[in-house]
């Protein structure tokens, strides 16, 4: 709530400088998809920028040796590679749920 009890306005808290907690308060998420034949593992709720989203999907694709792309506010990787991109995002000071 934006206001006080007396009617003045109540500036919002500072967001949280923790790296597991986003701007809208959702962890990063490793979650595995299947579409169609394909199984992807996807990364969620990683709010970086796009440039930081790319080049975390080219190192992941580099270091497992597969394909992926970087789509809207999501990262795919081919395969079932869920543990492994959680401990990549650990090596890199993020954490996830």
């Amino acid at each position: 709530m934006p206001f006080t009890i007396g009617g003045d306005w109540a500036p919002r808290s500072e967001p949280s400088k923790d790296p597991i907690i986003i701007s809208t308060g959702k962890p990063v998420k490793v979650r595995l998809l299947k579409r169609g034949k394909n199984i992807l593992t996807v990364i969620l709720n990683l709010h970086k920028s796009e440039k930081e989203m790319q080049e975390i999907a080219s190192a992941l694709k580099k270091r497992l040796g597969v394909g992926g792309s970087v789509k809207g506010l999501e990262i795919e990787i081919q395969g079932d590679k869920v543990r492994a991109v959680q401990d990549y995002l650990t090596e890199i000071g993020i954490k996830n749920h």
